[in-house]
């Protein structure tokens, strides 16, 4: 748990360090978007990427999780269907 903290912390270091970094370059972009073009400073281009690309990882991870938690609960349901079979057959036996 404690690794999975400090690779917590030091991704949140590096990501104010970038954010300050990019935030102190005021120069005007011409950022293409799919609809259109926007003319944005290179900070709010760093900003939106930034904030899109943890949106699209939180969604990617509890996609993965939700998928896993599926496989899991069907899992322990065979499981215990198997149990029970077994249970019934060695009754049947004695």
């Amino acid at each position: 748990m404690i690794k999975f903290w400090f690779y917590i912390i030091v991704f949140v270091c590096l990501a104010v360090v970038g954010l300050a970094i990019g935030s102190a370059n005021d120069d005007i972009v011409t950022f293409d978007f799919l609809m259109g073009k926007s003319q944005l400073s290179v900070a709010s281009v760093l900003v939106v990427g930034v904030i899109f690309g943890f949106i699209v990882g939180v969604y990617a991870s509890l996609w993965l999780c939700i998928k896993l938690w599926v496989k899991a609960n069907l899992a322990k349901s065979q499981a215990s269907k198997l149990s029970k079979q077994l249970a019934s057959l060695e009754k049947s036996e004695k």
